[in-house]
């Protein structure tokens, strides 16, 4: 079974909220500073880096200047998987396109009378069957160049039906066999075995894919934060 966590004091919890206090702060200063006009997006990710540099080497002192170069290598190798994943990404839509395969799923939609519900659903089954053995973002590469010609046919809002994929992916990262947050686990506490780490993440992917059901039914609740935004 599972090992209820001791419980802490207010105090202790606002001892622990003031010393993560400049780590909690980096969400507001990005998600401000893009709503604010002073960065986009793409500088948001360049403000975060720095400012985690800043606060990791100056202020928690958990990181030291000989551990950058490795850091940098590590995340160039990544980058390098990630570049791939769309350069490959890139080619299936091109290919996709050239025959006309978009088009041809649009047609069949329209010929069989899909509803939004039914292609919604279609789509969750077919995004949780492709989490379970692929990454996030080579799912939402190969599927995005399918699926958008069809969202502006049934005339589905793209906010919600990103809203849909993220609930989607984000429960996809804790699926198994190929859930990334499984084997970050895995790394983090190599003591406990995987099926116990797969164990301890069920309730979560059943309350997710409650939540899920929960966006789809009523996308007045997942557009309204994205509406009071715009």
């Amino acid at each position: 079974g599972f090992t209820p966590m001791e419980k802490t004091s207010w105090a202790e919890r606002f001892r622990v909220t003031k010393k993560n206090f400049w780590g909690i702060l980096l969400p507001f200063i990005i998600i401000g500073g893009i709503y604010s006009g002073a960065f986009t997006p793409t500088e948001a990710a360049a403000v975060g880096l720095v400012y985690s540099l800043v606060i990791t080497l100056f202020v928690y002192k958990s990181l030291r200047l000989r551990d950058i170069p490795d850091i940098c290598l590590r995340s160039i190798t990544t980058s390098c998987m990630v570049a791939i994943i769309i350069a490959g990404a890139v080619l299936f839509g091109r290919v996709m396109t050239l025959l006309m395969i978009p088009q041809k799923l649009t047609e069949i939609i329209i010929s069989n009378n899909f509803s939004v519900l039914m292609f919604i659903i279609a789509m969750n089954f077919l995004m949780i069957i492709l989490g379970c053995v692929l990454e996030t973002v080579s799912i939402i590469l190969l599927t995005m160049p399918l699926v958008t010609p069809i969202l502006h046919v049934l005339e589905i809002d793209p906010i919600w039906y990103a809203i849909v994929v993220t609930v989607n992916m984000t429960m996809a990262l804790i699926t198994p066999p190929v859930g990334m947050n499984l084997y970050v686990i895995n790394g983090l506490r190599s003591d406990i075995h995987m099926s116990e780490i797969i164990k301890g993440v069920f309730p979560f992917i059943v309350i997710m894919a409650l939540f899920l059901i929960l966006v789809i039914a009523w996308p007045g609740m997942s557009l309204w934060l994205p509406s009071v935004m715009h």
